[in-house]
């Protein structure tokens, strides 16, 4: 008789198969049409609007720049996803899901733009000032349905629990396959989680700042060596990718075989893992952006998913392939990027992905605690802030000691959940972003200069009760 958690992993299984990709990509897809497919035919404007700008950005005194609020959001999005999740699309699904991860994030970009839009435009000032968002807030004020927003709210707690834990775990995987003791590392990892998450939101956007853009220039050079090194194999690689999407694959050397069915449950939810589009909670670190208008900011969502999926995660599995060693035996889908870096590169190719692991997951983790917590504190009261982070650097720490494969299982099942709530606000009232596109694209250079007149009038009225209050 099957236990219940048998009975959970079954279902995940399932539930990642078809009925994700008719959510995820299908969903991805409806949105596409309902804007015109502007993540394809607005690329290049939207790349200009984006990382074209964002190192010229300075925000106010004691405000966030989009810039800043994104690479937040990057700490959250860019973590072991793009270097084990993908790695495991490939030991678990054959290089058939490469596919299908891409599938994910070009259909899923639209759906992260939408989520960002709906958090921007339903934000609120805090007693403080700042801007804060995110599902739950936006799911109940968009749809009228406050129970939406509960239901994400505990789900979403329990999916940054489990993530935040994976995160660690895969980063002390790497390190520990270098011999370094397991419980030291994880340790070590937990207090300098301590140290920004303590913080809250204002030290996790400075640390993510910096951190962000070096661990990716730092891991795509990387990538591009080890690809530059095996270029004669990389036009096989997309060869397999396409041509094991629709058949499966029959076992070869180290690798067990996979089905169809494996190669969409896999692609599409290490896709998922690795760009957050449908989850919501990322949409945290982008409310408190100083924008003058909601698309400016969902923008910076199509942005995500293009760099993470299309860039960071093909530049894994185009190594992973090209180098054949995911047909070794004996090496671990947690450790299979490092094997493709180091059979290419030597001890230097196994430290670059170590060290670039460790600071993807490490900031990664710090988001998700904050996510968690920032969603905890509007379930049951600001007093469950601090609490909720204290808890979840516990389990942080068990985590690490027990390493990703334990984890990863469970952690589609929340995710799942997650995003299950999440997508049934944003398709339901998907016209709002439809409205709110048609408003910025048919004339961009005004929001340039002129404030959303919703935010203009909330900030007048927080400045006009501050005045009343001194």
């Amino acid at each position: 008789m099957k236990t219940v958690l048998d009975m959970v992993l079954t279902f995940t299984n399932w539930v990642w198969g078809i009925p994700m990709l008719i959510a995820i990509a299908g969903g991805g897809f409806f949105l596409s049409v309902r804007l015109g497919f502007l993540q394809f035919t607005k690329l290049p404007f939207i790349l200009r609007n984006t990382i074209g700008k964002a190192f010229g950005q300075k925000a106010e005194q004691g405000k966030f720049s989009g810039w800043q609020a994104v690479t937040g959001a990057l700490a959250s999005t860019l973590g072991a996803g793009n270097i084990v999740g993908t790695a495991m699309a490939i030991a678990y699904g054959g290089p058939g899901g490469v596919f299908w991860l891409w599938v994910a994030g070009l259909l899923a970009s639209i759906v992260k733009y939408a989520e960002v839009t709906m958090a921007m435009k339903y934000r609120k000032l805090d007693q403080d000032g700042k801007w804060a968002g995110g599902p739950h807030i936006y799911l109940s004020a968009a749809t009228g349905w406050k129970w939406l927003s509960v239901a994400y709210s505990i789900v979403c707690v329990l999916c940054m629990f489990v993530a935040a834990s994976a995160q660690i775990g895969s980063g002390v995987d790497n390190i520990a396959a270098f011999g370094a003791p397991r419980t030291v590392t994880t340790m070590i990892l937990t207090i300098l989680c301590a140290l920004v998450v303590l913080g809250g939101m204002k030290n996790l956007l400075s640390v993510s700042e910096r951190l962000v853009p070096a661990m990716s220039i730092l891991y795509i050079l990387g990538a591009l060596v080890v690809l530059a090194l095996n270029i004669q194999n990389v036009p096989g690689a997309f060869a397999m990718i396409f041509r094991y999407a629709f058949t499966g694959h029959a076992v070869l050397g180290g690798f067990g075989g996979a089905t169809v069915a494996a190669c969409i449950r896999w692609g599409i939810a290490r896709g998922v893992y690795s760009n957050d589009a449908g989850v919501g909670y990322v949409t945290i670190a982008h409310s408190v952006a100083e924008v003058n208008h909601p698309i400016q900011q969902g923008m910076w969502g199509i942005f995500e998913v293009f760099f993470d999926t299309l860039i960071v995660c093909s530049m894994t599995c185009l190594s992973i392939l090209s180098t054949g060693v995911w047909t070794q035996e004996g090496i671990p889908a947690a450790t299979l990027t490092a094997a493709a870096f180091g059979s290419a590169l030597g001890v230097a190719g196994q430290l670059i992905v170590t060290i670039c692991l460790v600071l993807f997951t490490f900031t990664t983790a710090c988001a998700q605690v904050e996510f968690g917590c920032t969603t905890l504190s509007r379930l049951v009261g600001t007093w469950a802030k601090k609490y909720g982070r204290i808890v979840m650097l516990v389990l942080i720490f068990m985590g690490g000691i027990v390493g990703i494969g334990s984890l990863i299982n469970y952690l589609d099942f929340v995710l799942f959940l997650t995003i299950f709530f999440n997508l049934i606000g944003i398709y339901w009232k998907h016209q709002e972003v439809v409205d709110l596109s048609r408003e910025y694209f048919e004339d961009p250079e005004k929001w340039e200069h002129t404030k959303w007149p919703r935010w203009a009038e909330m900030e007048e009225e927080y400045n006009s009760n501050q005045k009343e209050v001194s």
